[in-house]
Protein backbone atom coordinates (compact mmCIF):
# COMPACT_ATOMS: atom_id res chain seq x y z
CA UNK A 1 0.00 0.00 0.00
CA UNK A 2 1.38 3.48 -0.61
CA UNK A 3 -0.14 6.84 0.23
CA UNK A 4 0.31 9.23 -2.50
CA UNK A 5 0.39 12.45 -1.87
CA UNK A 6 -2.07 12.18 1.43
CA UNK A 7 -5.01 12.53 -1.65
CA UNK A 8 -5.27 8.61 -2.69
CA UNK A 9 -4.26 5.37 -1.88
CA UNK A 10 -1.92 2.52 -4.28
CA UNK A 11 -2.23 -0.90 -3.25
CA UNK A 12 -0.43 -4.07 -4.60
CA UNK A 13 -2.64 -6.94 -4.26
CA UNK A 14 0.05 -10.24 -5.18
CA UNK A 15 -1.51 -13.29 -7.57
CA UNK A 16 -0.22 -15.99 -5.50
CA UNK A 17 1.01 -17.64 -8.82
CA UNK A 18 3.81 -20.24 -8.09
CA UNK A 19 3.16 -19.84 -3.95
CA UNK A 20 3.68 -23.30 -1.89
CA UNK A 21 0.23 -22.69 -0.12
CA UNK A 22 -2.45 -25.07 -0.17
CA UNK A 23 -5.31 -25.03 -2.26
CA UNK A 24 -7.72 -24.20 1.26
CA UNK A 25 -5.14 -21.08 1.17
CA UNK A 26 -5.28 -20.17 -2.36
CA UNK A 27 -9.33 -20.36 -2.07
CA UNK A 28 -9.09 -18.07 1.53
CA UNK A 29 -6.91 -15.68 -0.63
CA UNK A 30 -9.14 -15.27 -4.24
CA UNK A 31 -12.39 -15.14 -1.54
CA UNK A 32 -10.68 -12.11 0.02
CA UNK A 33 -9.46 -10.64 -2.98
CA UNK A 34 -12.54 -10.61 -5.31
CA UNK A 35 -14.71 -9.36 -1.90
CA UNK A 36 -12.62 -6.92 -1.85
CA UNK A 37 -12.86 -5.42 -5.64
CA UNK A 38 -16.44 -6.16 -5.61
CA UNK A 39 -17.26 -3.88 -2.09
CA UNK A 40 -14.56 -1.49 -2.81
CA UNK A 41 -16.55 1.95 -3.49
CA UNK A 42 -13.87 3.72 -3.74
CA UNK A 43 -11.76 1.75 -6.18
CA UNK A 44 -10.78 3.48 -9.65
CA UNK A 45 -9.00 0.56 -11.40
CA UNK A 46 -7.30 -2.72 -11.16
CA UNK A 47 -3.83 -2.54 -13.01
CA UNK A 48 -3.49 -6.06 -13.95
CA UNK A 49 0.28 -7.19 -14.53
CA UNK A 50 1.06 -9.70 -17.07
CA UNK A 51 3.99 -11.17 -18.06
CA UNK A 52 4.26 -10.61 -22.15
CA UNK A 53 7.38 -12.83 -22.35
CA UNK A 54 5.45 -15.70 -22.21
CA UNK A 55 2.19 -17.27 -24.07
CA UNK A 56 -1.17 -15.87 -22.35
CA UNK A 57 -1.60 -18.15 -19.06
CA UNK A 58 -4.38 -19.15 -17.31
CA UNK A 59 -4.17 -17.61 -14.16
CA UNK A 60 -3.98 -14.13 -15.92
CA UNK A 61 -6.72 -14.92 -18.76
CA UNK A 62 -9.17 -16.05 -15.71
CA UNK A 63 -8.22 -12.76 -13.47
CA UNK A 64 -9.15 -10.59 -16.53
CA UNK A 65 -12.06 -12.72 -17.26
CA UNK A 66 -13.48 -12.14 -13.43
CA UNK A 67 -12.78 -8.63 -13.77
CA UNK A 68 -14.72 -8.16 -17.27
CA UNK A 69 -17.64 -10.03 -16.04
CA UNK A 70 -17.79 -8.05 -13.13
CA UNK A 71 -17.68 -4.52 -14.94
CA UNK A 72 -14.55 -3.62 -12.71
CA UNK A 73 -12.44 -1.12 -14.29
CA UNK A 74 -9.02 -2.48 -16.04
CA UNK A 75 -5.70 -1.52 -17.55
CA UNK A 76 -3.28 -4.15 -18.81
CA UNK A 77 0.07 -3.67 -17.66
CA UNK A 78 2.06 -5.99 -19.77
CA UNK A 79 5.71 -6.68 -18.42
CA UNK A 80 8.52 -7.74 -19.62
CA UNK A 81 8.21 -6.67 -23.08
CA UNK A 82 11.50 -6.68 -24.09
CA UNK A 83 12.44 -10.05 -23.43
CA UNK A 84 11.19 -13.44 -25.17
CA UNK A 85 11.50 -16.52 -23.35
CA UNK A 86 13.39 -19.51 -25.37
CA UNK A 87 11.92 -19.80 -28.83
CA UNK A 88 8.62 -19.12 -27.44
CA UNK A 89 7.00 -16.15 -29.48
CA UNK A 90 7.70 -12.58 -29.43
CA UNK A 91 6.11 -10.28 -26.77
CA UNK A 92 3.79 -8.42 -29.34
CA UNK A 93 2.51 -11.84 -30.34
CA UNK A 94 1.65 -12.96 -26.62
CA UNK A 95 -0.08 -9.51 -26.04
CA UNK A 96 -2.20 -10.28 -29.30
CA UNK A 97 -3.28 -13.86 -28.12
CA UNK A 98 -4.21 -12.32 -24.87
CA UNK A 99 -6.23 -10.00 -25.95
CA UNK A 100 -8.11 -12.51 -28.82
CA UNK A 101 -8.50 -14.66 -25.92
CA UNK A 102 -10.17 -12.15 -23.42
CA UNK A 103 -12.04 -10.54 -25.93
CA UNK A 104 -15.52 -12.34 -25.45
CA UNK A 105 -15.75 -10.52 -21.86
CA UNK A 106 -14.87 -7.07 -22.95
CA UNK A 107 -16.83 -5.09 -25.89
CA UNK A 108 -14.58 -1.96 -25.58
CA UNK A 109 -11.24 -3.64 -25.18
CA UNK A 110 -9.23 -2.00 -21.49
CA UNK A 111 -6.74 -0.23 -21.70
CA UNK A 112 -3.36 -1.55 -22.24
CA UNK A 113 0.37 -0.45 -21.84
CA UNK A 114 3.30 -1.86 -22.80
CA UNK A 115 6.54 -2.25 -19.98
CA UNK A 116 9.74 -3.17 -19.76
CA UNK A 117 11.88 -2.64 -16.11
CA UNK A 118 14.72 -3.01 -18.26
CA UNK A 119 14.58 -0.89 -20.83
CA UNK A 120 12.11 1.86 -19.25
CA UNK A 121 10.00 1.01 -22.14
CA UNK A 122 6.02 2.59 -20.75
CA UNK A 123 7.51 4.23 -17.82
CA UNK A 124 6.06 7.48 -18.42
CA UNK A 125 3.04 6.44 -20.26
CA UNK A 126 1.97 4.71 -17.42
CA UNK A 127 3.19 7.15 -14.54
CA UNK A 128 0.61 9.03 -17.13
CA UNK A 129 -1.96 6.92 -17.27
CA UNK A 130 -1.96 6.78 -13.09
CA UNK A 131 -2.17 10.64 -12.92
CA UNK A 132 -5.13 10.11 -15.23
CA UNK A 133 -7.07 7.91 -13.00
CA UNK A 134 -6.08 9.97 -10.03
CA UNK A 135 -7.40 13.33 -11.63
CA UNK A 136 -10.92 11.16 -12.51
CA UNK A 137 -11.15 10.87 -8.61
CA UNK A 138 -10.35 14.05 -8.03
CA UNK A 139 -13.52 15.09 -10.02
Amino acid sequence: MFDVSGKYMTYFIPVPRFAKASDAARMDWSSFTKGYFLNRDTLVAVLLLVDASVPPQKIDLDCANWLGRNNIPLTFVFTKCDKTKGKGKKPDENIRDFQQLIAQNYPKHPPWIMTSSVTGLGRDELLLHMSQLRNYWDQ
